[in-house]
């Protein structure tokens, strides 16, 4: 009877220093989890930002301010006035 009670014993401290080790193991990667989490929402609300200026980039209102401010390009009926220089 003895020998039953201490194996019994004995395998509930094992069962309870397990599982007190998953617990701990398991908050960490709860935690790591939360932190892979909030990169991830940051990098993809980085990427609709580059989406988003990509498509300015590619739109023809900035390739037409573009064209007039570097390159001094105007429409065929378009009249410019430009200042005299003193």
């Amino acid at each position: 009877m003895a020998i039953i009670v201490v194996t019994v014993l004995v395998l509930f401290v094992i069962i309870t220093y397990k599982k007190i080790d998953l617990d701990s193991r398991c908050s960490l990667l709860k935690e790591e989890k939360a932190k892979y989490e909030k990169q991830l929402d940051k990098l993809n609300e980085e990427k609709d930002n580059l989406e988003s200026y990509k498509e300015y980039v590619y739109s023809d209102e900035n390739i037409e301010r573009i064209a007039r401010e570097r390159l001094g390009l105007i429409y065929p009926d378009e009249i410019v006035f430009e200042a005299e220089d003193d």
